[in-house]
């Protein structure tokens, strides 16, 4: 379980993430979680005096997500990561690798989705 964590909308996360700034905090990293039932959390995760600060967003796969790349410029690397990985529409980010930061276009797309597994029985061909 993760602590310190303030869910928020999506519409409210580029005011979240500019007063994270405003107080000093410093960008860690996003993290990305596929929770299988048609959505994504994402949580941004900020540090003062070692003090964690956790922002929390829930969206629909497919949904758009503002990249936050023009507050903190860092967040370039993990929203680059987040897109091709889990396939998350992240829109304006600074530099924008269009999926190929990480996989070539020989790779799996979106590698660290859930798959579903279908089981056919034998005979059911």
């Amino acid at each position: 379980m993760i602590e310190n964590v303030i869910e928020i909308s999506v519409d409210q996360l580029l005011i979240e993430v500019q007063n994270a700034m405003y107080d000093e905090y410093r960008f860690v990293t996003c993290t990305c979680v596929d929770t299988a039932d048609g959505k994504l959390d994402i949580y941004y995760h900020f540090d003062k005096k070692l003090v964690l600060k956790n922002l929390k967003i829930s969206v629909k796969k497919g949904d758009e997500v503002p990249s936050v790349s023009k507050i903190y410029f860092s967040a370039l690397l993990v929203e680059n990561e987040m897109k091709e990985l889990f396939g998350l529409n992240v829109t304006n980010i600074l530099i924008d690798y269009g999926g190929h930061m990480l996989l070539s276009d020989d790779e799996l797309t979106s590698p660290m989705l859930k798959q579903q597994i279908v089981i056919v029985q034998k005979g059911e061909e």
